[in-house]
């Protein structure tokens, strides 16, 4: 079991740093693991549905100069030398696009390869002659190095379908966008067409070739997951894939049937936990050891004081009031109460060496008062002859006992001045228990002001909150800009068409809606970018909401600190009150020895009163010589009581080394 005051503050302490440290380690690494397991989720699905939007507005883009070409007055009079010339002047102004042809209701086609082809069995074109813009699935191209996608349009004439308008596209572009999308460092983006088929994959085993619906071999998690991807599903799942774990984030391209999705490892989106992780297992090491050396200096600065007071005290219970030296320089409670010991260890040691002069005296008068009994005893005879020498030795008999009478006064004055400094002592320690009183209150508002700035932190972060939705506001615009750049295309588009028709005059304007398209396109590079921008400053908005919540919990660890403090002030006004209960004890036994000292003073006068009866009874020895006798033994008797006395004083005294 501890005895020690130093050794229990250190192993308390210790042990409350530890398992605070512990607790808050545990709860921070939870919360911050939910927290950005939250914004990835929540970032990976903004990415997945903003690059979704952004393949769709490009296929948007498409379908829009597939639909303005279908409305020029050439197409809608469905005049086969009036279509070709037309489609052929299109294809040389727009490269983008392979082939493009006109489709009658019966699958004939006009197209600018020239050869006659029927496409009636085409699922595109049943669609469109339907009334539907389709877009087909994307097919490798017979050169092997191109992706082709056919965008077929109606040509409505007074409301009713005359034949659809067609262009195989080249969507190597499209592809590239997708590829270009980056989530972390390794992640990537894919996407798959209706039946499962992986369109765009950075694996070029994959892409065109892998379809996970009919791999037998897929998990469960990832057969769900594909499902959801062809039904038009939005999502986030965390699923395993060779032992790696990763978030994929999908959602469908809009007015396709296709969807596109956004993986990336788990540990890359959440290695910063990692090193969250040591960062606070080092900073638990490195506070503990900071604390067990501050904890153990400070347990040892108020221990060691004490500890030196107490063997003091012991040696003065055991009697030894030697000259001793504390070595106690603070200047606090402690400091003054040991100044105040040694005063009063000083003060009892000259007490007690005048007491032991004073009974030395009483000593030698009781013996020679003895002696002086005896002689007269045996000198009865003689009481005649000597009865003026017998007069002469009452009369210095008289003269030594109120000589003890006055030194035993002042012993006992001595005493009741021991007395009020040990009163003194006291009150001291009464002054060290109201400034640990006042310490601890100071620790109290110290804690009040820890949560103000708690409270203060916690604004902080909701005013970031608000700039983060501040950033989606202006991600909407740059949206709007985007189609204002669109349609700026649809316009260059039908510049360019315009200008095609007129031949060799509009050439000149052809080259201005050629500029004025790549001005459009320019401006959509830009809206991509600056959504890009957008989502890195709300990213950089979800870390700085992170590092507040991580302040906030600092500032929580600053306020069980400044509580602990407060809880050692409670001890250590606990062990003041202990130091004056002592105090008191000693200054009750000092004040019993003062009670003894006036018993002593009572006896000495006694003494004297009957020294004077012994003069009296000299003077009238004469007459009553019989009565000499009797007053003789009476001051044999006094003598032998006075000798008692002095030796029970004595070996009192004797208690005390000086």
């Amino acid at each position: 079991m501890l005895k020690s005051i130093q050794a229990k503050m250190t192993i308390m302490m210790l042990a409350i740093c530890l398992g605070s440290l512990g607790l808050l380690g545990g709860i921070n690494y939870w919360r911050a693991l939910g927290i950005i397991t939250d914004n990835v989720t929540q970032n990976m699905q903004q990415q997945a549905t903003v690059s979704a939007r952004d393949v769709g507005n490009w296929l948007d883009t498409r379908k829009a100069e597939i639909s303005f070409i279908s409305s020029a007055p050439e197409i809608q009079r469905g005049q086969a030398q009036e279509i070709f010339p037309f489609l052929l002047n299109i294809a040389k102004d727009h490269p983008l696009y392979g082939i493009m042809g006109y489709i009658y209701p019966d699958g004939t086609t006009i197209s600018t390869l020239g050869k006659p082809v029927n496409l009636g069995d085409r699922e595109y074109f049943k669609r469109a002659i339907k009334g539907e813009i389709c877009v087909s699935d994307p097919l490798i191209a017979k050169s092997g190095s191109d992706l082709l996608s056919v965008i077929a349009v109606p040509v409505k004439v007074d409301g009713k379908v005359t034949g659809v308008v067609y262009g195989s596209v080249n969507v190597q572009g499209l592809t590239q966008q997708v590829l270009e999308i980056k989530a972390g460092k390794t992640g990537y983006a894919m996407l798959t067409q209706a039946d499962g088929l992986r369109i765009v994959h950075p694996d070029p085993e994959i892409a065109m070739k892998d379809n996970p619906l009919k791999n037998p071999n897929l998990s469960l998690e990832q057969k769900a997951m594909n499902e959801h991807m062809v039904a038009g599903d939005t999502g986030v799942v965390r699923i395993a894939d060779k032992g790696v774990e990763s978030f994929t984030a999908y959602a469908p391209v809009p007015g396709v049937h296709w969807s596109l999705a956004v993986t990336v490892p788990v540990s890359e989106m959440t290695g910063v936990i990692s090193s969250l992780t040591v960062l606070s297992l080092v900073t638990i090491v490195i506070v503990l050891m900071m604390a067990a050396l501050l904890i153990a200096w400070y347990a040892r600065k108020i221990a060691g004081p004490i500890k030196k007071i107490e063997v003091v005290a012991n040696q003065i219970a055991e009697g030894d009031i030697r000259p001793l030296e504390l070595n106690i320089s603070s200047e606090d409670e402690i400091g003054r109460l040991s100044q105040t010991f040694v005063k009063m260890t000083k003060n009892l040691r000259q007490l007690i060496q005048q007491v032991l002069g004073v009974t030395d005296q009483v000593a030698a008068s009781s013996e020679e008062l003895t002696a002086s009994a005896g002689q007269s005893a045996q000198a009865a005879n003689q009481v005649a002859g000597s009865i003026t020498a017998v007069a002469e030795g009452a009369t210095s008999q008289l003269k030594a006992v109120e000589n003890s009478s006055t030194v035993i006064e002042q012993m006992a004055s001595h005493l009741q001045q021991a007395v009020t400094m040990s009163n003194k002592v006291a009150g001291k320690s009464v002054q060290a228990h109201e400034k640990a009183t006042e310490g601890r209150q100071s620790v109290s508002e110290a804690i009040t002001h820890m949560t103000q700035i708690r409270e203060t932190v916690d604004s902080s972060a909701q005013i970031v909150e608000k700039l983060g939705e501040r950033s989606k506001e202006i991600g909407q615009i740059v949206d709007v800009i985007a189609s204002i750049a669109g349609q700026t295309n649809l316009l260059a588009l039908n510049a360019a068409i315009e200008a095609a028709r007129a031949g060799e005059q509009g050439k000149g304007f052809a080259v201005v809606a050629e500029e004025v398209r790549k001005l459009a396109e320019q401006s959509q590079e830009a809206a991509k970018k600056i959504a890009e921008l957008i989502g890195v400053v709300q990213t950089d908005t979800n870390q700085a909401v992170t590092a507040m919540a991580v302040g906030t919990d600092k500032v929580k660890i600053g306020a069980e600190v400044v509580d602990t403090a407060g809880k050692v002030f409670q001890e250590i006004e606990a062990l003041v009150m202990e130091v004056s209960d002592q105090v008191k004890e000693i200054t009750a036994v000092i004040q019993q020895n003062a009670v003894n000292s006036q018993q002593i003073v009572s006896s000495v006068k006694e003494i004297d009163a009957l020294s004077k009866k012994a003069v009296e009874e000299t003077e009238t020895v004469s007459a009553a010589t019989q009565e000499q006798s009797a007053s003789i033994e009476e001051i044999a008797s006094a003598s032998q009581v006075l000798a008692n006395i002095a030796k029970n004083l004595q070996q009192v005294v004797s208690k005390f080394q000086v």
